[in-house]
């Protein structure tokens, strides 16, 4: 995600662009909600020009909110004349969106989430080189899901798994660390896809259900898991929708590419690594 914030006196609300287009309502609102924060910590009233543009799409659960959020604090903190570090950097963007917060920091990154959401931030302990793993993104649809991930977490709570996956989250947050740390691999794989799919287990299991699957969904799971089988380093992890990441090491990307386009049922391919966090460019 790319985003420009201008602060103008002469404007007479909060305007946004995404990618060209001019939006309202609720997406308007929550980076309203967002820029308020700014407003407040730099002390200026005046309404702001939003652009940003992405290059992949957007509400498919690729974690748009993620890096747009993230893109947004940084870009608005600066044009209003802050100079945030990373940790308030994390703690602003996560006012905006859960996962914003993970998006500041370069590389492998974990959440501090034990107080309040305002407290809340993400800090690096790995960088983006330590490890060479790759994310094979296989859009199987390009539609916008009808239930955002903000509405996801508060249906939740009416499943009757979420306090166990709430419970067991300190447990599975510490393997898949020391896994990283360790560049083991196979265990990585085992703790990101059981976390995934306890995810999609309470999803299903609330009131009303959610259910973001596709059957090219289905396809690519299995797919992953038989492929792990006969020895490809492989695993899926798959956000509030029906997109599946697969993660791999660097060396084995084109073979996995091969095998994803083997399948037929995948619209679109996008590849990323870890990533370096937010970047400021002067324009």
């Amino acid at each position: 995600t790319r985003t420009s914030v201008e602060f103008e006196p002469d404007l007479s609300g909060d305007q946004l662009l995404i990618n060209g287009e001019a939006q309202s309502g609720q997406v308007l609102q929550r980076v309203t909600d967002q820029l308020d924060l700014v407003r407040s910590m730099a002390g200026i009233s005046d309404s702001a020009r939003v652009t940003s543009t992405n290059n992949f799409p957007m509400g498919t659960g690729i974690a748009s909110s993620a890096s747009a959020f993230a893109a947004l604090a940084g870009a608005a903190s600066r044009a209003a004349g802050l100079d945030l570090d990373v940790k308030s950097l994390s703690m602003l963007a996560r006012r905006g969106s859960g996962s914003a917060a993970r998006s500041i920091p370069a590389g492998f990154v974990v959440l501090h989430a034990e107080k309040s959401n305002e407290d809340a931030y993400a800090e690096s302990f790995a960088g983006p080189e330590y490890w060479d793993l790759m994310d094979c993104i296989c859009v199987v649809s390009r539609t916008h899901k009808p239930t955002g991930s903000t509405q996801g977490h508060q249906l939740a709570e009416t499943s009757p798994l979420q306090a166990a996956r709430v419970t067991d989250s300190t447990r599975r947050i510490r393997i898949c660390r020391e896994a990283i740390l360790d560049k083991d691999f196979e265990t990585l794989a085992e703790i990101a896809e059981a976390d995934s799919n306890m995810m999609h287990a309470v999803m299903m299991t609330s009131n009303p259900q959610l259910l973001y699957w596709e059957p090219a969904t289905l396809e690519i799971m299995h797919a992953v898991r038989r492929w792990r089988s006969e020895g490809l380093p492989v695993f899926y992890t798959i956000d509030a929708g029906p997109n599946v990441h697969i993660i791999t090491l660097k060396d084995y990307r084109s073979q996995v590419i091969e095998k994803i386009n083997q399948l037929g049922s995948i619209t679109t391919i996008l590849t990323s690594k870890p990533g370096y966090g937010v970047r400021f460019i002067d324009t």
